[in-house]
């Protein structure tokens, strides 16, 4: 038996795959570790930022205005217990109030945060400072600054018209936008439901391809959101990115601050190398593990997206998650077909006609699932899919056309029955969430 380890919150899962499985390749991110004084280089590029003023003078300006400190939600694993004091430290030094500052989570359309979320979150660093999420479900508390890419960019009222945003995120690879980071903290994570549903509709072709790590001039959803923020920027105000790549242990590795456009592009440059793996070839199994996107089943799913390219047709991939959210509001629906007649109706019919018909007989996915149904969709299309997960397993939990097994043994087992016992070639993302195989891949 072969032996395989990947991330499992704060240990590392071990199992073991059949001998005649051959291991191709473990596709790990080359990313150095963060420096021992990361929080002194954090406040150094606070004061010397890629482009634009330093925080300092921009503080300075505006000391009487209100003041925006997006973050990123629950899903996400930025240390930001560490990381707000100092830019805190920044703001007080100004004689900014804290009476004038607002924390403001930029969960898009996911769960809002509660107090222990919060607390769990930043700890005691912003005790007496004012937070919350973004509202998508009151249309009342956005305004509109203008219109990109034929979108309206509705953004909340309280973000649109503060004196200074500071954003504050991680840039990793993202399945939609090429990378995370810079304007993409406002659109879509503090936009309109409609602004989302807009946003989440670009790229998604009826013949999928490959986004995740997309250059900004090839990518829709990224032109959108740079265009979009720019619009917010000219509407009132500013904004100052603190930005950063995380290491494998959730550490800043790279760090960049300023005006969020060059901050974003310096990281995921920086990204793209370290997190963009060469794949020589596809495989027949492909092992994809969702860390750190494995909060619950949406996030999770990005771990398959960003990966099921480095298995050719057919293949099957076989997604592991903690998953310790659970389903996390996800409402699947009734679905009569297993797996293999799911994928034979796919085959059949497309997966975009199949989409479209699952949102008109359920309308309520036609709004906040609907990116999701159609990238499952894709995925089922293009492979068989097979999850992970003790949590979800033990929950009873069921998507359509997905099998879920607690275990690593099931998983093989019903690949086995898949493909066969004879040998097959296996690849290894270890941090699926955060990595992906490069373009242009031949299957």
């Amino acid at each position: 038996m072969t032996d395989v380890s990947v991330p499992w919150g704060q240990d590392d899962l071990k199992f073991s795959i059949p001998e005649n499985w051959e291991v191709i390749q473990t596709a790990k991110s080359s990313l150095r570790p963060a420096a021992d004084n990361w929080q002194d280089r954090l406040a150094m590029a606070i004061n010397q930022p890629e482009a634009g003023l330093p925080l300092p003078r921009m503080l300075e300006a505006r000391r009487n205005g209100r003041i925006v400190i997006i973050i990123e939600d629950m899903t996400r694993h930025s240390p930001l217990a560490q990381i707000l004091p100092i830019i805190l430290r920044e703001i007080r030094h100004a004689r900014i109030n804290d009476s004038q500052l607002e924390i403001f989570f930029a969960s898009g359309m996911h769960p809002a945060m509660k107090p222990d979320d919060v607390l769990h979150k930043l700890g005691d660093t912003c005790t007496g400072i004012a937070w919350r999420c973004n509202p998508w479900t009151d249309s009342q508390a956005y305004e509109t600054v203008g219109t990109a890419g034929g979108i309206p960019i509705t953004i909340d009222r309280g973000v649109a018209q503060a004196d200074i945003r500071i954003i504050v995120s991680s840039v990793s690879p993202h399945l939609q936008a090429g990378f995370g980071g810079g304007y993409k903290m406002l659109l879509p994570g503090c936009a309109s439901l409609e602004t989302i549903r807009s946003l989440h509709r670009l790229g998604i072709d009826r013949e999928p391809k490959q986004l995740v790590g997309m250059d900004v001039q090839k990518n829709p959803m990224r032109q959108v959101i740079d265009a979009g923020g720019e619009l917010i920027d000219q509407n009132h105000g500013a904004t100052f990115a603190v930005h950063y790549l995380l290491d494998d242990n959730d550490l800043p590795s790279a760090i960049a601050t300023g005006e969020p456009l060059p901050a974003q592009r310096m990281l995921a440059k920086q990204s793209a190398v370290a997190s963009g793996v060469i794949v020589p070839s596809t495989c027949d199994v492909l092992i994809t593990n969702s860390y750190p996107r494995d909060f619950d089943l949406w996030q999770s799913f990005k771990g398959i997206a960003n990966t099921i390219w480095a298995c050719r047709r057919g293949g099957v991939v076989i997604c592991l998650t903690r998953c310790t959210a659970g389903m996390n509001n996800v409402k699947p629906i009734r679905w009569p077909l297993n797996q293999e007649w799911t994928r034979r109706l796919l085959q059949l019919i497309g997966p975009a006609n199949l989409a479209s018909a699952v949102m008109r007989l359920v309308p309520r996915l036609a709004g906040d699932a609907a990116f999701f149904v159609r990238m499952a969709a894709s995925a089922l299309h293009r492979n068989p899919l097979i999850m992970v997960s003790p949590e979800l397993a033990a929950g009873g939990a069921k998507f359509p056309g997905i099998k879920i097994y607690a275990t690593i043994e099931q998983a093989v087992a019903a690949t086995q029955q898949l493909l066969g016992t004879g040998s097959q070639r296996v690849i290894v993302f270890p941090t699926g969430g955060m990595t992906y195989p490069v373009p242009n891949l031949k299957d």
